[in-house]
């Protein structure tokens, strides 16, 4: 059964207030995008600002469990692996996403420079 679009707004916006409490400071949560991936991936991905790289260090644990209730909500199961993605400097996050992975993807993600996986 799809998902309700006035669910993925609510969804967006506890994902917002969530990662603002556990940061302790104001987060965006820009964008709540579902995709599906020619390899097989699927998952849910958030595009966030004020978030940076040594908040995914300090309070990944916690953040771990917001992303696995969005996508657990989102795609009925929770993520393989959740990660956050830098910008080209390597400070800011630019987004932060849980994956269900294909076999071909499962040993790939955490090798990837811009990735953060937690």
């Amino acid at each position: 059964m799809p998902l309700d679009p006035a669910r993925l707004v609510e969804l967006r916006r506890e994902a917002e207030r969530r990662f603002s409490e556990t940061l302790a400071k104001p987060v965006g949560v820009l964008q709540l995008t579902v995709f599906a991936m020619p390899c097989g991936c699927t998952g849910v991905s958030l595009e966030v600002r004020n978030v940076v790289r040594e908040d995914v260090e300090v309070f990944g644990p916690r953040m771990k469990g917001i992303v696995d209730e969005v996508v657990r909500e989102v795609l009925g199961e929770a993520p393989d692996v959740r990660y956050a993605r830098t910008s080209p400097t390597g400070v800011d996050v630019v987004s932060i996403a849980g994956r269900l992975t294909c076999e071909g993807c499962r040993d790939e993600i955490p090798s990837a420079a811009d990735l953060i996986t937690f």
